[in-house]
């Protein structure tokens, strides 16, 4: 073959390939230059939702949107020297830092934040100025703002900057910078508040020296949530268990609504918008009283006497004990070779079981407990679900712990003693609850049997203001004959009226309930009292829990008063 031929081939060769490439760029793989070209003229910005508001029973607000400016560069990134410099003096910013800005920017990113919550003053010389600086854009945005602080805190909740995880699950579509909610009821009703962020389309012509708004989606705002508690009855909960570590709870037990819900310490939400100074984050997070922690539905603590309400009526519906039934109480109680006291000193003396629960006899509960024996306590404490979360609708709820003999068993490889039936029976040992675990029994005992779930939301709404009303739910049921209710109910009025409960005596007002001591291995005694008035057609439980409070009657009682004190002048409004 000649040479002349040779080269005629290789030419031929080169334009087949040739054309076979622009075949590949023009039409096989068209979309994707395409959208590779746009990208150099077409940019959009991401307009952020309105967050939806949360209303507490009355329609006061107790978290809303605050309205800030930021100023964000838009392309064409082109640094003019004279031009930042006019921005930075207006911004009150460093030459050099914008100039590291400009040096990393992108040209594919939309907008870069550069500066947020403009004030007014800042906002005006930008836009008189507009000709004399960079690209840039104002935008208006949303901070959310608790108007009431720290008061209800744990139920309201936070918000802070989405995670790796939220940005990474595509179905979120969150965007990084953006914040959600992290706890309470900003961080359940998430999906509910946030609504759907819109953009705003930018065309860059004549090598991006001119721009205009090609288009714009408005955002969605999120829908809004009614919250079941009443602020004032949360101001006055709040102000009764004042600087007590500890817990306050009020609830409808008809409907499971809770009115009040306290935890103290607390903390202020707005801090996580505004931002926390290094000291102030170690403050917080190194705080031994744990501010973040949500006491009532987050921590465990040993009931004590209170949890003799359920080993009652697991006598009585055992027929292992009767309302004529007589005891005595010396004091303490010998079980070989040791001495279980009770917590009066010197005893109670002659006393029948009515009384035993009126004044909280530890030796009448030992009796009891021996009669009907470990196993019929714990099967009556998971009948009133005392190792089962609520269900209440804030993130974070712990779930009780009955101790067994198999757990124990296995966890200590020590068998079950008569002294451990002891300690059970007035509600020491292993056992562990929390306060919402209480309120949920006594609200079971209120009701005679009957659990609706403890929720902190009654309605949803949306823009068009249909409402989303949220019912009231059964979660649980327990049979119990009415002879031991009547019974089990005759000695909680008595420990208010004259028992050791009656601290939380108004006159006029018919009130049940239960104190409790519980011993703590790790210093004061803490205080519990919860109850339901009226006594005849209960309407509302009461728990207060104290930590270190060292006396149910003498500290969580008198808190536990004052609240209903309240409630009875008429606080709580339908």
């Amino acid at each position: 073959m000649s040479r002349e031929l040779i080269f005629k081939r290789i030419i031929e060769l080169c334009l087949v390939i040739i054309l076979l490439r622009f075949f590949y760029l023009q039409v096989y793989n068209k979309d994707f230059y395409v959208d590779l070209s746009q990208r150099n003229y077409l940019k959009s910005m991401v307009l952020p939702a309105p967050r939806g508001l949360i209303y507490d029973r009355n329609n006061n607000v107790l978290a809303e949107n605050k309205i800030v400016y930021s100023v964000y560069l838009i392309p064409p990134y082109k640094f003019d020297k004279e031009k930042v410099k006019n921005l930075a003096e207006i911004l009150g910013l460093k030459m050099e830092d914008l100039q590291k800005i400009y040096s990393k920017i992108s040209p594919y990113m939309p907008a870069y934040l550069l500066k947020r919550k403009l004030t007014p003053k800042e906002i005006i010389l930008l836009e008189v100025s507009r000709d004399y600086l960079p690209s840039f854009t104002i935008n208006m945005e949303f901070d959310r703002f608790y108007p009431y602080g720290s008061i209800a805190s744990h139920i309201i909740g936070y918000m802070g900057e989405v995670s790796k995880d939220e940005l990474e699950n595509e179905e979120l579509d969150y965007s990084l910078g953006e914040k959600s909610g992290k706890y309470g009821l900003e961080a359940s009703y998430e999906k509910i508040l946030r609504g759907k962020k819109g953009f705003r389309g930018i065309s860059l012509y004549a090598y991006r020296e001119k721009k205009i708004i090609t288009a714009q989606k408005d955002p969605i705002p999120g829908r809004s949530i009614v919250s079941t508690i009443d602020i004032e009855l949360q101001k006055v909960a709040e102000e009764a268990l004042g600087e007590e570590k500890g817990v306050v709870i009020v609830s409808n037990p008809w409907t499971g609504e809770i009115l009040a819900l306290v935890s103290h310490p607390s903390f202020d939400p707005n801090k996580f918008i505004e931002g926390f100074t290094k000291k102030e984050w170690e403050e917080l997070i190194k705080n031994p009283d744990n501010p973040l922690n949500n006491r009532a539905i987050s921590s465990l603590y040993p009931p004590g006497s209170i949890f003799k309400l359920v080993v009652a009526l697991s006598a009585l519906e055992n027929n292992k004990v009767s309302s004529e039934d007589r005891f005595y109480c010396p004091g303490e109680y010998k079980i070989g070779k040791y001495t279980f006291r009770c917590w009066k000193k010197g005893g109670h003396g002659h006393l029948d079981f009515i009384e035993g629960i009126a004044q909280s006899c530890n030796v009448v509960f030992f009796n009891v407990g021996l009669r009907i024996g470990d196993k019929s306590i714990e099967d009556y404490a998971k009948r009133f679900f005392l190792d089962s979360k609520t269900g209440i609708d804030i993130p974070g709820e712990l779930k009780g712990f009955i101790p067994s003999r198999e757990w124990k068993m296995e966890r200590l490889r020590e068998p079950w003693y008569p002294g451990d039936t002891l300690n059970l029976s007035i509600g020491q040992g292993y056992i562990l609850v929390t306060p919402m675990e209480i309120h949920a029994m006594m609200s079971m005992i209120a009701t005679e049997g009957i659990l609706y779930k403890p929720h902190l939301v009654s309605k949803i709404i949306g823009m068009d203001s249909k409402e989303e009303v949220i019912n009231p739910e059964v979660v649980g049921k327990v049979s119990i004959s009415q002879n031991s209710w009547a019974v089990l109910k005759k000695g909680m009025k008595k420990v208010v009226d004259e028992g050791t409960g009656l601290a939380t005596r108004i006159p006029g007002v018919n009130i049940s309930g239960k104190t409790g001591t519980a011993e703590n291995p790790h210093g004061e005694s803490h205080a519990w009292f919860s109850c339901f008035f009226p006594s005849e057609n209960p309407q509302y439980v009461v728990t207060v829990f104290v930590e270190h409070g060292k006396s149910g009657g003498g500290r969580a009682a008198p808190i536990a008063k004052k609240v209903i004190e309240y409630i009875v002048k008429g606080g709580v409004k339908n």
